[in-house]
């Protein structure tokens, strides 16, 4: 398989779309903390809010399900929420209270060194990751508040 996301709705062009519940633009069902595909026979694979909503210990074990389904040389791309943007903007009242806890409240918080440091322990080379501070041309948008990390394997 060439490439997958996981999200619930298409955002990357030409994906499979795999998500834990049925929908409408959902391809596949799948426990996305434990990938079903062969080893190392997926080339991309690009999550769209997945970690952010795991408790650190199950974001270890889906970061290394995936890195085990990934090709040699085949691209991981997370994306999360920005929890030090998102913190900044808080205190300075861009978000209010309300906003938070409806969009940026989750089991997990990362910032560029808390989500660097996991993917590293799921077994991706540090040396071979990169952070994205626009979107990844061709690949996939981010929007502000969003980190956006590529780990190859």
């Amino acid at each position: 398989m060439d490439k997958i996301e996981l999200t619930p709705q298409k955002i990357v062009k030409d994906s499979v779309t795999v998500w834990q519940d049925p929908g409408p633009e959902v391809d596949v069902v799948m426990d996305l903390k434990a990938l079903t595909f062969r080893p190392e026979s997926v080339g991309q694979i690009a999550t769209f809010h997945v970690l952010d909503r795991l408790f650190e210990d199950e974001a270890v074990v889906a970061l290394k399900n995936w890195h085990n389904c990934l090709a040699k040389g085949g691209k991981l791309y997370v994306v999360t929420d920005d929890f030090e943007y998102i913190a900044r903007a808080f205190t300075g009242g861009d978000i209010d209270i309300g906003t938070f806890n409806r969009n940026h409240s989750h089991a997990s918080q990362f910032d560029r060194q808390s989500l660097c440091n996991i993917i590293i322990e799921a077994g991706f080379a540090e040396a071979n990751m990169r952070i994205w501070f626009d979107e990844v041309p061709g690949v996939l948008p981010r929007k502000h508040y969003e980190l956006v990390i590529e780990a190859t394997k």
